[in-house]
């Protein structure tokens, strides 16, 4: 089943929120190996981590504070308040990214000062995307989403910020967008049910396989089905 190019998630315990996207997706991340499953089971103690094979040893991911968040902004959505959709919604995709840089490095042995340092260092998102995330991982951002069947996710997620950043500065190098618009919303939206997913898959395999000795599992996917890979259309760097 494809996903990349749509919102639904397929899991129905993900199901509901406003039309056409999924809820706040819940997943549970063991503790002693960081890999994050999908499983309620795995969450409730009932099966072990897939990873590890360790039992009751989880906690609820995202975390309960970006939960409300994530509900707020679908919320939003739903009442048509399209321009606070997009720029909270590209707010929260640039967390979600520093997220998993950081539990990269604490993977590779970085203590909180150490990534506290290097994360402010590298403030903007195209260079955490371009020069951070090949440094830590060995690949580019655009060659890991494409091998976890998210080809598009970074051309897509490029687009949406010079929307947003067009929006909210008045110098752009494309000019000032007036509006952001319902479909600018759904696209938004759109990403964001996609980057938990990616970015579990990215967890998975560079946190905790890097926490197991760089072994990999399953690919990096989380339990749950992955897209698939799309055709290219083009560079995304």
């Amino acid at each position: 089943m494809r996903l990349e190019s749509g919102a639904v998630n397929a899991n129905p315990s993900h199901a509901g929120g406003s039309p056409g996207h999924a809820s706040t997706p819940k997943y549970w991340e063991c503790l002693p190996c960081g890999y994050i499953s999908d499983d309620p089971k795995v969450g409730s103690g009932e099966r072990p981590c897939p990873h590890c094979h360790t039992a009751h040893q989880t906690r609820a991911f995202p975390p309960e504070r970006q939960r409300r968040l994530d509900a707020r902004i679908r919320r939003y959505q739903a009442e048509g308040d399209d321009e606070i959709v997009v720029i909270l919604a590209a707010t929260f995709l640039e967390t979600l990214l520093e997220d998993v840089l950081a539990r990269i490095m604490e993977a590779h042995g970085a203590d909180v000062r150490l990534r506290a340092a290097v994360l402010d260092s590298q403030r903007s998102v195209g260079t955490r995307i371009g020069k951070l995330f090949p440094t830590l991982t060995g690949e580019q951002f655009e060659d890991a989403a494409a091998e976890l069947g998210y080809r598009e996710f970074p051309r897509r997620w490029r687009r949406l910020r010079a929307e947003r950043n067009a929006f909210i500065h008045d110098s752009t190098f494309e000019g000032p967008r007036e509006a952001l618009n319902s479909a600018t919303a759904s696209e938004a939206m759109a990403l964001l049910d996609q980057a938990y997913r990616l970015f579990v898959s990215i967890n998975n395999r560079f946190v905790a396989d890097g926490r197991s000795g760089g072994q990999r599992h399953s690919g990096g996917r989380s339990d749950e089905r992955a897209p698939d890979a799309q055709p290219s259309g083009g560079p995304t760097g």
